[in-house]
């Protein structure tokens, strides 16, 4: 797997990437840069003027579980708080910001890694996108609090969405049917199912185990009949630090490795994956839309992701597609 430096995908926006790709591309073109470290400690600094090309900020959208991020962002560059920095975010969902992108009704997303479907029909419409990789984060599966499994390898959970293993007995617990639950076709975190479960079939759902939000697979697993009994799947900056049913639920460690902060900023936590910023290739070398993105990838733009509650970039960790080990 091939490891981009932060340096080498500042550079790359900065001159523009001339290079085509017939789809989507992940920035940047291969070649030796310098490599920046990320700053994860904070100092007691006078905060900087907003640069002039921050004063007018591209128009913006994106994923539910990045409203923070772009909030942290933009508190940073605006020298506001955090609070008033949210409520000038407006995100409308994964799917819903991508239309957005690609219908050109906003200039740059937050967002998960894009589905092939989302490639291809962007490619359809005549529009090439580039998605760059702004902040780690994690895939990760949850269940009741009162589930006595704690730890399931990939194996075990790729048998459990293909209906290959149907009782918890199977894998330790109580002797009670798996309630898995799925996320909508067009969710961000059924795309990480889907690339996931690789070669292995995906089983398909019964209709209601399809809730068709985020939050409302959450609530199944945290309290609705049969929680207990129930699993399912989300991105760690949601499940962790959005939701509000915190102690209803657990996340379940893969491969005996609990997914934390701390694990995906070393790169232990095997399901690795990454927040991103997606704009149209298109986008010219000194538009703000690249400013922005290059600047998020400095020093003082990762510290801005961390402040908002995610994790920086990091040198242990690939700057590639999900991937998990088979």
């Amino acid at each position: 797997m091939k490891k981009w430096t932060i340096g080498a995908l500042v550079s790359a926006l900065l001159l523009g990437m001339t290079a085509c790709n017939p789809t989507i591309s992940s920035s940047p073109p291969a070649g030796d840069a310098t490599t920046t470290t990320v700053t994860t400690t904070t100092t007691a600094e006078a905060p900087k003027p907003t640069p002039d090309w921050a004063k007018k900020l591209p128009k913006m959208d994106g994923s539910t579980s990045t409203i923070p991020l772009e909030a942290g962002i933009r508190a940073a560059l605006l020298d506001i708080s955090l609070e008033e920095a949210e409520a000038q975010v407006t995100h409308n969902s994964t799917y819903g910001s991508y239309e957005n992108l690609v219908n050109g009704e906003c200039d740059l997303i937050f967002t998960v890694q894009m589905s092939e479907e989302q490639v291809q029909s962007a490619a359809d419409r005549g529009v090439e996108l580039e998605q760059v990789p702004i902040a780690a984060e994690g895939f990760v599966f949850v269940v009741n609090a009162n589930n006595p499994v704690d730890s399931l390898t990939q194996q075990q959970l790729r048998d459990i969405y293909s209906g290959k293993i149907t009782n918890w007995k199977e894998v330790g617990g109580n002797d009670a049917p798996i309630a898995a639950y799925q996320r909508n076709e067009t969710s961000g975190s059924q795309n990480y199912i889907k690339i996931f479960m690789g070669d292995t079939p995906l089983m398909k759902p019964i209709t209601e185990f399809v809730p068709s939000s985020m939050g409302q697979l959450m609530d199944a697993v945290a309290y609705y009949d049969n929680a207990e009994n129930a699993i399912g799947y989300s991105v760690y900056a949601y499940a962790a630090d959005m939701y509000g049913n915190g102690d209803e639920i657990k996340f379940i460690h893969v491969d005996g490795v609990e997914p934390t902060k701390e694990t995906m900023a070393n790169g232990t936590y095997p399901l690795l994956s990454y927040n991103y910023m997606a704009f149209n290739k298109e986008e010219s070398a000194d538009s703000t839309v690249r400013k922005l993105v290059a600047w998020v990838l400095t020093d003082e733009g990762q510290a801005a992701v961390q402040a908002a509650g995610y994790v920086p970039l990091s040198d242990k960790i690939d700057v590639d597609e999900l991937a998990p080990a088979q």
